[in-house]
Parts: C-alpha cells; structure tokens; sequence
C-alpha cells in the first residue's frame, strides 16, 4: 500500500493516515471520517474508505 496516495482528495487524508487512525483505535467509518476528516467534503469517496477500512483491517488482523 502506497500511504502516500491519496484517499480523500477535498481533505488531502493518505492511505497512510487511514491506516494510524485504525492502528490507534478507530473502529468504524464514522470514527475514521472523525479522526482524520475523511469523506466530510463532497463525500464522493464514502464507499471507496469504507471499503479501504475494511481492507486495512483485514491486512493488520493478519499480520
């Protein structure tokens, strides 16, 4: 995963911001558009993070 692409481009929020805010404890999509401000613009990318979310979890779980 490249932390340096962009997730959310009205908010400029990096895959890698996505990936610590769950490393810090965030759970749901709800908590990560709270802690990193993602998807609080136009919200075209909602689906997408809440896919990301998802994926990232997945790959810590499994490490």
């Amino acid at each position: 995963m490249n932390r340096n692409k962009e997730a959310c481009h009205c908010r400029n929020v990096t895959y890698g911001m996505i990936e610590d805010a769950i490393k810090n404890g965030t759970e749901t999509f709800q908590d990560v558009q709270d802690a990193t401000g993602a998807a609080k613009g136009c919200g075209q990318c909602k689906d997408f993070l809440i896919c990301l979310i998802r994926d990232i979890k997945e790959e810590l779980n499994n490490r």
